[in-house]
């Protein structure tokens, strides 16, 4: 069982205790409820929790939010060092919603996203899609009006039931997303216990990388809203994994990174290809059958395109595409990856909502392990005067001289592993944008759709590297030695 699998689990039963307490104060407590009136007070309310507690969940016991991403502790399931992730679940029925009650954070984007027990998103809000709750600033979405200020209220609901997303005759109700359907090739069970993810990406406020305005609070209700059934406590940070935020750093990341890989295992690994190719990530079983293919030297892309395994997986984001570049050490120690760079909001001369993004990001990943040795976002990147993006990934002692930021390279580091995984994400595109990742249909190449815009990978030897300083040129030099070589 992978670690984030393990996550889950973990998240999951203690979701389902802590929920299972606030429902069940005593031994009357069921009969209470079922009898109480619509303005009958919670059976455990915020008030209740913080007079045994506090005004705050002491390192995070007891809060409604079980964990939060922290790449220091837990670098799992492919994060992007620019993003936070706060994790909780809820076993919502017929009978009850969870209610979401939040404030717009200072950041690049925010959003909502329901998963199924495979780690597939089921549905998904993005900010954009949240309505403010005062009826006199219809228009205080920060991230739909360019000049509204950060801070207000929304309330936002996770309802049971399919999805808009699996299912496009379902009419999506104001502000709500659903726990939706497990996908079992052609079964469809229904989702009762959702886990779901809070994510803020570039916060410019908080010191939990919350946007400055904290955590939102979760509520189960009645399905129609008339009761409260019970609202779990609040927390600056949650339990999981650094005890809200008390443990120190453990510099795990640093340790490894300082670490050299042995030439002498400079082994092919199975998701890589000789010459490198990227493409996008649909779902599990395409990644699985892509694998195979690797392994076996067969095209396995029909047999994989028959199986329906549903969509998205390792807790990926409805509002992302990506696409994987893959490498191993045993087709050379210096790898490549070329492309134009697309626009993205808050970019020098780029007007709010005319962006080709909302964001974008390359990360470089160990597939087994699913960690992250290093991520560079949109505005970290640096960039030719053709406004291309080349990244370089090698260990430190075989970095070359001239791939440095000046001269047009985004260097990442290889880390201690067999492979690496280059993921390249494109977030919320403007639906003017027909070369974003979220236009590539299955069984398409990425340059077909993509055009200057796709990602390409190559092998790079360090004497030709060396032949010019100018990004592009030695991307240039490179891809020619690589196909003379082959």
């Amino acid at each position: 069982m992978k670690l984030s699998q393990v996550f889950t689990a973990v998240t999951i039963a203690t979701a389902t205790v802590l929920l299972a307490a606030c429902l069940s104060d005593n031994s009357s407590t069921a009969a209470s409820v079922a009898a109480a009136p619509s303005g009958t007070e919670n059976v455990l309310s915020s008030e209740s929790l913080r007079q045994v507690m506090g005004a705050e969940s002491p390192l995070g016991l007891g809060c409604g939010w079980l964990a939060a991403s922290d790449p220091d502790k837990a670098n799992i399931a492919f994060p992007d060092s620019e993003a936070k992730y706060w994790v909780a679940a809820a076993p919502v029925s017929p009978q009850t919603r969870l209610r979401i009650d939040g404030r717009y954070p200072d950041a690049r984007y925010f959003s909502y996203n329901a998963y199924d027990p495979a780690l597939r998103p089921t549905d998904a809000l993005a900010d954009f899609e949240l309505a403010p709750n005062d009826p006199k600033h219809p228009d205080g979405n920060p991230f739909v009006r360019n000049g509204a200020k950060p801070g207000g209220n929304y309330t936002a609901y996770l309802e049971y039931g399919p999805s808009p997303v699996q299912n496009p005759d379902v009419v999506r109700k104001a502000n709500t997303f659903y726990t939706g359907d497990i996908a079992l090739g052609p079964l469809n069970i229904p989702n009762a216990l959702a886990v779901f993810m809070y994510r803020v990406y570039v916060s410019n406020a908080g010191e939990f990388f919350d946007g400055g305005v904290g955590l939102p609070t979760l509520t189960l209700e009645t399905a129609d809203g008339s009761r409260e059934l019970g609202t779990l406590p609040n927390c600056a940070e949650p339990l999981l994994p650094n005890l809200g935020g008390a443990l120190p750093p453990l510099g795990l990341n640093e340790l490894l990174l300082g670490l050299d890989y042995p030439n002498q295992l400079a082994l092919p690994f199975p998701t890589a290809t000789q010459p490198p190719s990227s493409v996008k990530f649909f779902s599990l079983g395409d990644t699985a059958f892509r694998i195979l293919g690797n392994v076996t030297g067969q095209d396995t892309s029909m047999a994989g395109n028959r199986v329906d395994s549903g969509s998205g997986g390792f807790l990926s984001n409805i509002h992302n595409a990506y696409t994987t570049t893959a490498f191993d050490r045993s087709g050379g120690s210096i790898a490549l990856v070329r492309g134009k760079a697309p626009t993205y909001r808050g970019q020098a001369g780029v007007a709010f909502n005319e962006e080709q993004l909302r964001y974008w990001s390359l990360c470089a990943n160990e597939f087994a392990t699913q960690r992250f040795t290093d991520c560079a976002a949109d505005f970290q990147v640096p960039l030719d005067d053709q406004g291309y993006f080349t990244v370089v990934i090698s260990d430190p002692v075989d970095r070359p001289a001239n791939a440095t930021a000046e001269n047009g390279f985004l260097w990442l580091p290889w880390g201690p592993y067999p492979d690496q995984l280059l993921i390249y994400r494109h977030m919320l595109h403007n639906p003017d944008f027909g070369e974003a990742i979220q236009n590539v249909e299955k069984g398409d190449e990425l340059g077909q759709t993509m055009k200057d815009f796709a990602p390409v990978g190559i092998y790079c030897d360090p004497s030709v590297f060396t032949q010019s300083m100018r990004s592009g040129e030695v991307f240039a030099l490179c891809e020619q030695d690589q196909n003379t070589r082959r």
